[in-house]
């Protein structure tokens, strides 16, 4: 120890142990992922546990193991070394040290070892396109701040292009896909042009999506279903307002809910919030036009107001057919019939012209008959109008079923494509298993 930090020895931890200044110093540099810890969507900030494998040459870190009792290896603190200043460039919290600093391992022949242990927030971009059944690509990139890379030469310390996964623990929420890495030379574009090196790690993580699926997908399709059931009943009842208005309810939750989760970008639109806003578009139009049926069937105004013909052609003839539909009730065009009447002139003249020929206790009956031949025609031609008046009401509500069925027709539609279009997502049904 005298020999190495002696006051003889003139070792300075400060300088860069460079034999020659003419080749650049030799550091292998490897990365273990023991854990990743958390992954804060809403920051964009993965929090993991690693282990940095560092071995290097120091020259004046040389002894004989001969003359020290066969020595081989010492450990000392690493602040008596000369030891690499790195750092992970996209650092979330300000912290671009190790969190653990144990001792150095120098061996006989100048070769150093040092495996510190840190836990880093660095910076993802999070991609929620796919949620709950995203797929992630976060990166670790480490270098150093003071040295060039005519100073320093990064190689692989055991994995090459890889990061170590002997040691990683499995989390619950994310699966480790892949961990490959790379060494890049960045030039510099600002006096004195002088190039650095950084050594990327990426980490492919992949969500697991059980618990999102039982909690978040599988009571939003419910309530896609239970929205259809809307229809069922029937086109008048006040009640298809009030299921309408719970279910938007329940939606709007659920949108708030995946919005707490989700981080606040404009970059993509999430899948299930694209199902959930169209379910919730389909089922405000259901409201509105539940409204309109009750408008139908309960303003008088409206309803003794005969269909325009434009309207009977369309919603009473045309697509009632393509709807699968049929009238429950006709109402036959009351034919004229050339009938006498018991009130037209021609069949009084003739009661008066017999009236003679009667007995006289027969004349006291005709006069009867024809005093309420009026009262008749009255009640005839009621029944007539309260017939006309029903044909009407009855248009108006069969114009009010044939959009509620074409509403459901729209609603399946927009149903299927959009449980389709969520289960059309890169990777779904693949192995969610980690590659160690």
């Amino acid at each position: 120890m005298n020999m190495l930090f002696g006051k003889e020895s003139q070792y300075n931890a400060l300088i860069t142990p460079i034999a020659n200044t003419s080749e650049p110093l030799d550091i292998y540099f490897g990365l273990t992922l023991a854990q990743i810890i958390n992954v804060y969507e809403k920051e964009q900030i993965v929090k993991v546990n690693v282990w940095l494998q560092l071995r290097w040459h120091d020259y004046q870190m040389k002894w004989n193991p001969d003359r020290y009792g066969h020595l081989e290896s010492i450990r000392v603190p690493p602040e008596k070394v000369w030891t690499p200043d790195l750092m992970l460039f996209n650092n979330a919290d300000g912290n671009y040290e190790v969190s653990y600093r144990p001792n150095v391992v120098i061996s006989s022949e100048g070769k150093i070892l040092w495996i510190p242990i840190a836990i880093f927030k660095l910076t993802c971009t999070i991609n929620v396109e796919y949620f709950p059944f995203d797929e992630q690509k976060c990166e670790l990139r480490f270098g150093s701040t003071g040295l060039s890379a005519s100073q320093v030469r990064f190689g692989w310390y055991a994995t090459a292009n890889s990061m170590e996964l002997s040691d990683y623990v499995s989390s619950g929420t994310w699966t480790l896909l892949d961990a490959p890495a790379k060494i890049l030379i960045i030039q510099s574009t600002e006096p004195p042009f002088e190039s650095r090196t950084e050594m990327v790690f990426f980490m492919i993580i992949r969500r697991r999506p059980l618990f999102y699926t039982i909690n978040l997908i599988v009571p939003t399709l419910m309530i896609s279903l239970l929205s259809i059931t809307l229809f069922c009943l029937p086109n008048d009842a006040a009640e298809k307002v009030t299921l309408c208005t719970s279910i938007l309810v329940a939606l709007v939750f659920f949108m708030l809910l995946i919005s707490r989760i989700l981080p606040s970008t404009s970059l993509s639109v999430p899948l299930i919030s694209k199902y959930l806003m169209f379910t919730f578009m389909m089922n405000l139009l259901t409201v509105c036009l539940s409204v309109a049926s009750l408008y139908l069937s309960h303003h008088r105004i409206l309803i003794l107001t005969p269909v325009p013909n434009w309207m009977r052609i369309v919603f009473l003839n045309t697509l009632p057919t393509y709807l699968f539909l049929h009238r429950p009730y006709e109402y036959p065009e009351i034919r004229q019939r050339r009938s006498t009447t018991i009130n037209s002139p021609v069949f009084i003249r003739k009661l008066k012209i017999n009236q003679m020929k009667l007995p006289i206790e027969m004349h006291y009956l005709i006069e009867q008959f024809l005093a309420r031949s009026n009262d008749i025609k009255y009640l005839s031609k009621k029944i007539e109008s309260d017939t006309e008046e029903m044909q009407i009401y009855n248009d108006w509500k069969f114009i009010s079923l044939v959009l509620d069925r074409i509403q459901l027709f729209i609603f399946l539609i927009v149903t299927f494509i959009g449980t389709i279009a969520l289960l059309q997502i890169p990777k779904l049904f693949e192995s969610h298993r980690d590659i160690i």
